[in-house]
């Protein structure tokens, strides 16, 4: 089976596109033939498979699969790349959209001036207490400066849910972190149920942060859409940065609006890697036409 596919990156945060709108998906176990696609060395290589299909509530809905074949609930670059690809190939007229998305519905403006464009995405404010992000301990209690024994060592985190769970860590310097090493004893603490995205964050000044990511389901990424949203809020509630933040990222910075309470705006510039057709192994394929999945649960930046 062959699949069409278009590839789109938003600071380095790369995914493969399916567009169901114009054609129905075909018959694939979406988590099988993410992992799959994923691998950067036998298939064409990404953070994960994005979905476009029609919304019943919305003008379009995302699914999105990690490169571990994990469904997940939103993912700030991946809907900002939606966003940009239906609006650039003609899909919706309107600048301001909607994206339906596991997580809420995410709202979209496109800005386009000469051959760049940029979109941002107005997301559901952070959500702090421990059940909401969610980490173990009383719902009520919020999840600031929670105290995690690593290796033998006390580190304070921070945890906030921003589409998913994620567990900010600020540190002097993100590159003298060893990230692939200390990013899954996090994410797989026991203290978050759903496992979480981690961020290592330094603060530059009161406008700019630098962050490294360990994002849940796809492990070391360029760059987080929702990463660097739960990294601008945690520096803004901790009284080290004031909106807008920047968010400098290995593969680009992003543009973090949060007034302290309410929406969250995450906004950046999106780019079209290449389109192409891609053979699906015959594992991956369904009996049945349709958007199937066959997925494990969980969730992405």
């Amino acid at each position: 089976m062959r699949l069409s596919f278009l590839k789109m990156h938003a600071a380095g945060n790369d995914y493969i596109y399916v567009d169901g709108i114009r054609r129905r998906t075909p018959s694939v176990n979406w988590s099988k033939a993410s992992t799959i696609l994923s691998d950067r060395h036998r298939s064409v290589g990404s953070d994960g498979v994005i979905l476009i299909l029609p919304s019943e509530i919305a003008d379009f809905r995302m699914r999105i699969f990690n490169a571990d074949g994990s469904e997940g609930d939103m993912c700030g670059n991946g809907v900002r790349c939606l966003g940009g690809y239906v609006w650039s190939n003609g899909l919706i007229d309107e600048q301001e959209f909607s994206v339906e998305t596991r997580d809420g519905i995410v709202g979209i403006q496109v800005f386009s001036s000469g051959r760049r464009l940029a979109v941002e995405a107005v997301m559901a404010g952070p959500q702090f207490r421990l059940g909401e992000v969610p980490m173990r301990g009383p719902y009520e209690t919020v999840a600031e400066e929670v105290p995690l024994e690593i290796v033998g060592h006390i580190i304070p985190v921070y945890g906030v849910r921003v589409g998913n769970p994620h567990c900010v860590l600020f540190v002097r310097d993100p590159w003298a972190i060893d990230v692939p090493a200390l990013g899954p004893v996090f994410e797989n603490h026991a203290v978050f149920p759903k496992r979480a995205n981690v961020e290592f964050v330094q603060v530059i000044d009161r406008h700019r942060v630098r962050v490294r990511v360990w994002e849940r389901g796809s492990g070391l990424t360029r760059s987080c859409g929702t990463g660097a949203c739960a990294s601008a809020v945690w520096a803004i509630r901790r009284g080290l940065c004031d909106s807008p933040v920047w968010v400098k990222m290995p593969g680009g910075k992003l543009q973090v609006r949060w007034d302290g309470e309410g929406d969250l705006r995450l906004r950046g510039a999106v780019h079209e890697s290449f389109r192409g057709t891609v053979i699906v192994p015959r594992r991956a394929r369904l009996s049945s036409g349709g958007e199937c999945a066959g997925e494990r649960s969980s969730a992405k930046e």
